[in-house]
Order: C-alpha cells, then structure tokens, then sequence
C-alpha cells in the first residue's frame, strides 16, 4: 500500500512538474511566435473591421495605435460626434485574426461581416506553417479594462 501511495505521489509531482514546463514554454514562447508571424491585415482593414462590428461608420473611430498595454492588437478608440462629447468605446483588433475586442467588458464582437473577411480574405495570408498557429492567434486578448477603473473613472 505504500509502494502505491509514493507512485501516486511521484505520478502526482511528475504532472505538477510537466504543467509547469508546459505553462513557462508557452508564457516565453507565445510572445516571440507571435512576433515571428507577419501581422495579416493593416490599420485600414481594422478600421473597417471595428466599425461593422460596432454598426458604425469608419469616420466614429480614431486610431489610437498598438498601446504598450494592448500591444500589438490595433487600438481604436470610437468619438462621439457633435454635439456631444467624449467617447462611447474603445476597441482592440488582433493583426493576425481580424478579431474585434470591445475594450470595456472584454468580450469579442462578431459579425457577419468580420467572418467573411476573416474566411475570404485573413485565412489566405497564412501560409500552412503559420496556420497551425492559427488557433491559438484566435485566443489572444488584449488588455481590457477593467470594471473597476470603469466605475472609479465615472465618479
């Protein structure tokens, strides 16, 4: 019974062991793969990107560029327009995926649109070695913000 116990218990630190290996390689490794992959779309295809995801017009949003935080997806940031005043969003879009991220409440926007341009047009950027990394591309979040600064910022 002891001899089972200590298998376990070696099995157990051996898991431990791998997930930590696999978790660090992956940590170091993501940032410099994603670098050795050639950005797919422009500003301009992530503008109009942001735009149809937001049911807006391109001339709503201003380029804010890849900020430190949110680096190296696309930042834009949505204008209200006269009379009115200040911003209704901000929006991240990831260069390799076409992928548009409402900044505030960190959840994807999808349309059609941004399908089609992801299937007809960003797939065929890839070549067959960089789409093996397409899925975990996809999986990429930029920097959000949080609720917390939401709700310091608005009193």
């Amino acid at each position: 019974m002891a001899h089972i116990a200590r298998m376990l218990r070696s099995y157990q630190a051996a898991y431990v062991i791998a997930l930590a290996v696999s978790m660090a390689t992956e940590s170091i490794g993501a940032p410099s793969l994603a670098a050795e992959i050639p950005k797919k779309i422009d500003e301009k295809i992530a503008l109009k990107l942001v735009a149809n995801a937001d049911g807006r017009k391109a001339s709503d949003f201003r380029y804010v560029g890849d900020d430190k935080l949110s680096s190296p997806f696309f930042v834009f940031q949505g204008v209200s327009k006269q009379p009115a005043e200040g911003s209704f969003g901000s929006y991240a879009v990831n260069p390799w995926t076409g992928d548009v991220w409402a900044l505030r409440g960190c959840y994807k926007l999808v349309s059609d649109y941004s399908r089609g341009i992801q299937i007809v047009d960003i797939l065929k950027r890839f070549t067959p070695e960089e789409l093996k990394q397409y899925g975990w591309l996809s999986r990429l979040k930029p920097t959000c913000i949080s609720e917390d600064a939401i709700a310091k910022s608005e009193h």
